[in-house]
């Protein structure tokens, strides 16, 4: 039986909008769960709005990896760009302040995304191509995507619970790439912090699973990391063991609440650590760590 869709196994050439639109846990589903199922049912069943934050890596990962949507400049009347609205052809349509405010340039937002186009001003394509450079002037990331195929598509029916999963790796090669942007460092350290908190790690171990079932083999998994601030330095990093470990279980975990829930027809709400109706409020390591600092740390 097909595992989603009438997809199966690995799948080149995906359209990106085709993939979204087909059913299966993704990895985005799976980090939805973990936090709640009702997030993650809210996040299937309303229409999720294109968020522009997003736009920049879209953009880098379209022109790194070669396919994927590409860039449209908003007309600022400082290049060649021009927008037929309400009848007259405009090479401006930014407010005077530059905002994108005016109704000429929702129009024109509307018309790229609809025709499968990322907006952006014309100082993000900007960015955009240093962070590209950044990302191929990295040799160990260059040497990486010199072989591979870019979004290739996974589908697979897990045994134990017997649902569909679904995912996309940004680069299959000799090792598995995610290329990430970050607003923070793409240090070690700093990326760490927030690689835990978006989720990559159950992500990684989601992807790890698929692959798995699909070709009974584990890769090696990378992320290829570029800071979105100058002077747009790069990494690339891979988990640690015991943190490979954490993340296989989040992971399964992630499974087998999809699978109680798809059983029951219950998709609750936030879960306390003793499982009863009321939660009890623990102090996370940094408060505690300060306590020891204020107080027990004194001499006075």
């Amino acid at each position: 039986m097909s595992a989603a869709g009438g997809y199966e196994g690995l799948v080149y050439d995906l359209d990106e909008t085709i993939y979204h639109r087909l059913p299966g846990l993704s990895s985005t589903g799976a980090k939805k769960i973990l936090k709640s199922p009702a997030h993650l049912k809210h996040y299937l069943e309303q229409p999720q709005e294109t968020k522009s934050e997003f736009d920049l890596g879209s953009a880098v990962h379209s022109k790194v990896l070669g396919v994927g949507a590409q860039i449209a400049i908003y007309p600022d009347g400082t290049g060649p760009e021009r927008f037929e609205f309400e009848g007259k052809e405009l090479d401006n349509v930014l407010a005077s302040n530059g905002a994108i405010s005016t109704k000429a340039a929702k129009a024109f937002e509307a018309d790229a995304r609809e025709n499968g186009l990322i907006p952006v001003k014309r100082v993000t394509a900007r960015v955009v191509n240093i962070l590209v450079e950044s990302v191929l002037a990295n040799p160990v990331i260059k040497a990486l995507l010199e072989s591979g195929s870019p979004e290739v598509s996974m589908f697979a029916t897990d045994p134990d619970t017997n649902i569909a999963l679904r995912g996309r790796l940004d680069w299959l090669g000799a090792r598995i790439v995610d290329l990430k942007t970050t607003a923070g460092d793409a240090s070690e350290e700093d990326f760490a912090k927030h690689a835990f908190r978006l989720g990559y790690d159950v992500q990684f171990a989601h992807y790890e699973h698929l692959y798995h079932l699909i070709t009974g083999e584990n890769l090696p998994y990378l992320f290829a990391v570029v800071e979105t601030n100058s002077p747009y330095l790069t990494g690339v990093h891979m988990l640690g063991n015991d943190e490979v470990l954490m993340a296989r279980r989040r992971a399964k975990e992630a499974r087998e609440r999809f699978a109680r829930c798809r059983d029951t027809g219950v998709w609750g709400g936030y879960q306390t650590r003793s499982g009863g109706p009321i939660g009890i409020l623990q102090a996370p390591v940094w408060n505690v760590n300060q306590f020891i600092d204020e107080f027990e740390g004194s001499t006075a």
